[in-house]
């Protein structure tokens, strides 16, 4: 049996783990040393550099190879009994579950088959780390996670040209100053209004250097094309209504309070509101515009960096004694500051900072109304602090356009109450960290990758990170959204507090929903609008990581949601409640992949308590996959493999010396529920006479690589043994413990 659990002796050992750094990484990860010059080189402008798919130093351990061979998934289905030739569920099955509005199409098609889940998450999670340094892509690839694809190989303009109808070809950037004060709209011409400008703004203007100059200009531009087509998202009468008015004269919080209300409002502990507005508007947003607009602006920043980078060394630093150049344009303030130590509370369309240690407080990266939908922070060097103050919507957050925070090197601190760090509401927010060990706190909820209609990402590039939330955050993906959070090398520690939503339901533990959680609004039991997820996804690319949560965690799927989270390296630690670790209710997926290192699973945790790892309820497929390493689990029951309701759980440890830790007493008195051992089974039901006695539900363990050791409860003659179960007519359980991988040997690991 475990020890009692310690809250001591955890803090003790994650503080060891985290102090583990660079030269860990020397001994044991050689192929880091790769990442992270591939990441650095790109924070630092080496032009072309991206990330590649990075293999082990062994062999057959790259992510595409993480997939059981048909050969010895068929021999599977066929010692449990199963004989169909897909294990998984039709879209006609499906719909036998209900209608609920915002169901997306690629929600729906991964339930046909449980082998393509996890290599569909493997896909999408490479695509994240390659392009993790492109703030287009990244949004891109959010966006057709909900099924919208906008602005593909979007074409740009020569970097030798504007392209802009209202900025004459061939002007030098010291000169654009005016027509960016004169511009006015889309359709404005060359000339437009007079623009006012003191002779002070003209000078600190003139001694900005060219490439400066010109990365303002080419920011401006984009957010000039971007605007109307973000603006055009937003066009029905549904949205002046929200925002007061033809005039827009609502408040922002009184605008969020509103849209919230169909996440906030409840009666008796159940989803109800009266907003018909939040629920009118998720109907019509058009999600094409506000992806094109979004990934439009997003492109020129990225073609704005580039350039910069490529100026010439000792070209791009404004003179020492440079303080600052700020200017009104249609679309908001531009604000420039120099590498001094700045303090910045005041919101503006575009905020960029040279250098420095600086303080930003308040809504900064946030639209600044639906009529100017677009807000910049880019920061490009010093150990900076961003101060989000009490109110919701801060620090990066998409809230009816696009918000967006760039910091490109430094340790940095962020903070916000509430939906902000990476927010989408109705829009695109997103964090994006070059390089530092930086700390990401997020008071409450929604935030550090989290959306609702719209994408909400965080991207951290490089250093030893921590990430710290209440609850539904850290890729979160509600209706219409993608929640995403990518980290792509470092020792990182992700927690969602245990204080951060308490519920009786679950013992008095937090319902997180948190660490790759797709989440939809459930409201069967309240007003009836019940609301499908979206895709929350984590991605961790390499170091070795700490990932502290309790229920709803790290790769979760409630209400027609995906839940996905990918560790693609290092030696990790889990810990969690139920429904986490590859689990999922109602209708929902999820899936969690360890592609490698010696990890741990809620070792330790004696206030774990069930349904996690693989576990699956009510129409749903659960999966937890482990690649590589010698590693540590503890079990109860609904654990491992285990199929509730009509449901598909997978745990597949696919090779390492891994010890198995089980505790599981049966009943005095089974009802059938509290009667489901881990390992491979599912939970016996009498007849329904309904569909669901047509439905098949399924638990598999599989451990197929080492030597292993069963603990407790689970009885050492597993080692290399199967063991079937049949507990109900469309019930199929089965356990293996075979080695179909050889070992891999230290030499191998040591290359």
């Amino acid at each position: 049996m475990l020890s009692p659990d310690s809250s001591t002796q955890d803090q003790r050992e994650e503080e060891t783990k985290m102090k583990l750094t660079s030269s860990r990484r020397a001994r044991g990860l050689c192929r880091l040393a790769f990442a992270e010059l591939v990441v650095l080189a790109a924070a630092v402008g080496i032009s072309g550099a991206t990330l590649q798919s990075r293999p082990l130093p062994w062999p057959g351990n790259a992510r595409a190879d993480l997939a059981i061979p048909d050969d010895r998934w068929r021999s599977v289905l066929d010692e449990m009994g199963y004989e169909d030739s897909r294990l998984g569920y039709t879209a006609d099955e499906m719909g036998q579950f209900g209608r609920d509005l915002c169901l997306m199409r690629t929600v729906g098609n991964l339930f046909r088959d449980v082998r393509a889940i996890p290599r569909s998450s493997g896909v999408r999670a490479e695509g994240f780390l390659t392009d993790a340094s492109k703030a287009a892509a990244i949004v891109e690839r959010g966006y057709l996670l909900t099924d919208v694809s906008a602005a593909r190989m979007l074409p740009l303009p020569d970097s030798s040209a504007w392209g802009a109808t209202w900025l004459t070809e061939g002007t030098p950037p010291a000169e654009a100053l005016e027509a960016m004060v004169r511009y006015h709209g889309p359709d404005a011409p060359a000339g437009g209004a007079p623009g006012v400008l003191a002779d002070a703004q003209r000078a600190a203007w003139a001694r900005l250097p060219a490439s400066v100059q010109r990365l303002v200009v080419r920011l401006f531009i984009g957010a000039a094309e971007a605007a109307p087509w973000l603006q055009a998202a937003y066009a029905d009468p549904c949205f002046a209504e929200l925002w007061g008015g033809a005039d827009h004269t609502a408040t922002l919080d009184a605008v969020y309070a509103r849209v919230t209300a169909p996440w906030t409002e409840e009666r008796l502990g159940q989803s109800v509101t009266r907003e018909r507005l939040a629920f009118r508007a998720l109907e019509v947003l058009d999600r094409e515009y506000l992806a094109f607009g979004s990934i439009l602006f997003l492109a020129h920043l990225d073609r704005g960096l580039e350039e910069y980078r490529r100026a010439a060394p000792g070209t791009t630093a404004p003179p020492g004694d440079f303080t600052g150049c700020d200017f009104e344009t249609a679309l908001g303030m531009v604000r420039i500051r120099g590498t001094g130590t700045d303090h910045v509370d005041a919101p503006a369309f575009l905020t960029l900072d040279l250098g420095g240690d600086d303080r930003y407080d308040g809504r900064q990266a946030v639209p600044l109304s639906i009529d100017r939908p677009i807000s910049l922070v880019l920061d490009l060097a010093g150990n900076d602090r961003y101060e989000g103050g009490e109110r919701p919507v801060a620090v990066g957050c998409g809230f009816f356009g696009v918000g967006v925070l760039v910091d490109l090197a430094g340790d940095d601190a962020y903070r916000a109450a509430e939906s902000g760090l990476g927010a989408g509401w109705f829009g695109t927010g997103l964090l994006l960290d070059g390089s530092g060990n930086d700390v990401y706190v997020l008071d409450t909820r929604w935030g550090q990758g989290a959306a609702h209609a719209g994408v909400g990402a965080l991207v951290d590039l490089a250093g030893d990170d921590r990430y710290t939330c209440g609850y539904e955050a850290q890729g979160l993906g509600s209706t219409y959204g993608a929640g995403v959070l990518i980290d792509v090398t470092g020792d990182d520690r992700y927690v969602a507090r245990d204080d951060g939503n308490i519920s009786a339901l679950y013992l008095n533990q937090s319902v997180a929903m948190s660490q790759g959680c797709g989440y939809g609004r459930r409201a069967d039991l309240g007003d009836g609008h019940s609301l499908a997820g979206g895709f929350g996804v984590l991605v961790d690319g390499a170091g070795d990581d700490l990932y502290h949560a309790t229920a709803w965690s790290q790769g979760a799927g409630y209400w027609w949601g995906v839940g996905i989270l990918e560790d693609l390296g290092g030696n990790d630690s889990y810990r969690n409640g139920k429904y986490s670790l590859g689990a999922a209710a109602h209708f929902a997926i999820g899936c969690q992949v360890d592609l490698a290192g010696n990890d741990r699973y809620n070792v330790g945790n004696s206030a774990t308590m069930n349904q996690y790892q693989g576990h699956a309820r009510d129409g749903s497929i659960g999966i937890s996959i482990d690649g590589d390493g010698n590693d540590e689990y503890f079990f109860k029951s609904h654990c491992a493999g285990s199929g509730d309701l009509n449901s598909i759980g997978l745990f597949w440890d696919r090779r390492g010396d891994d010890l198995y830790r089980v505790v599981y007493a049966a009943p005095e008195s089974p009802t059938g529920w509290n009667d489901t051992p881990p390992m491979g089974t599912t939970t016996a039901y009498p007849p329904f006479r309904s569909f669901r006695d047509d439905l098949a539900a399924a638990g598999l363990f599989l451990d197929t690589g080492g030597e292993d050791r069963y603990l407790g409860d689970a009885g050492s003659a597993r080692q290399r043994h199967a063991w079937p179960s049949h507990r109900m007519p469309r019930g199929w359980g089965f356990g293996l413990d075979a080695n179909w991988y050889p070992k891999v040997g230290a030499a191998q690991r040591a290359r």
